[in-house]
């Protein structure tokens, strides 16, 4: 199986894992998964109270060897919008699911974030060298993040 679809089959499991957590924990159900720039998945409550999420799971954390502690941001690919700044979704979701937690964050929090910081700027990443983003440094700004820990379901991450 190519790196591609390894990643994009792993990134499903942990969208997922977030949208049952969430359901499970705060009385939601699925409305749709979506595979394009606009949002990963649509919850809905009984009161009929729709949210959407963009999910970036993460179990690259290491660089040459080192623990990064880095969430990469994306932010355009070809030049082009994408990641984050494409995405319409209401909350943004970056989960570690060998750590066993995710950070939860505002779209529109998270490019002010961005914004009224200098992060990182990491150019020529993903998809063969054509993504451009930035690396947050998850500890340093913990505080800007609502942190939830999800045990891991068994086998789900062996293979």
């Amino acid at each position: 199986m190519s790196k591609w679809l390894t990643d994009l089959k792993e990134g499903q499991k942990g969208e997922r894992i977030i949208a049952d957590y969430i359901c499970e924990k705060r009385n939601y159900g699925v409305v749709e998964f979506r595979d394009d720039s606009q949002y990963d998945f649509k919850l809905s409550s009984e009161t009929k109270t729709t949210i959407t999420f963009e999910v970036k799971t993460d179990r690259w954390e290491h660089f040459k060897k080192c623990k990064t502690y880095n969430m990469f941001i994306e932010l355009n690919c070809n030049g082009r919008d994408s990641g984050i700044v494409a995405s319409k979704a209401d909350y943004f979701v970056y989960y570690f699911p060998d750590h066993e937690v995710a950070y939860i964050i505002g779209r529109d929090n998270l490019l002010q974030l961005i914004e009224e910081n200098e992060f990182q700027v990491s150019t020529q990443a993903g998809d063969g060298g054509r993504v451009t983003g930035v690396l947050i440094h998850r500890n340093l700004h913990k505080k800007s993040f609502y942190t939830i820990k999800i045990e891991k379901d068994g086998d789900i991450w062996l293979n």
